[in-house]
């Protein structure tokens, strides 16, 4: 059996609303990436790295050695699963690791 989910209130509706219609919405998704780092990456490897901005859909992350740049890379799936799971943010179709 489905658990009850709380209903939503009226001004969350009207800013979900908003937001969309003025093409904000992606935006504070987006901005939820960057306030979510920690949980989405895991502290290690927020630890080592750092989201620096968004653009055309690339999510571009700093890291601190050459070395992670290779490891992260083969990882780039996972964390962009993490980031729709926590986030709900699909506007990032990849990651570009500098």
């Amino acid at each position: 059996m489905k658990a009850n989910k709380q209903p939503s209130s009226v001004a969350s509706i009207l800013i979900d609303a908003f937001l969309k219609g003025k093409k904000y919405a992606k935006t504070c998704k987006e901005s939820e990436v960057f306030a979510n780092w920690d949980r989405i990456a895991g502290d290690r490897i927020a630890g080592v790295t750092k989201c620096e901005r968004v653009e055309s859909g690339v999510l571009y992350v700093k890291t601190k050695s050459a070395p992670w740049r290779q490891e992260l890379t083969h990882l780039k799936g996972q964390l962009k699963e993490s980031i729709r799971k926590e986030t709900g943010c699909k506007s990032i179709k990849d990651i570009f690791f500098c």
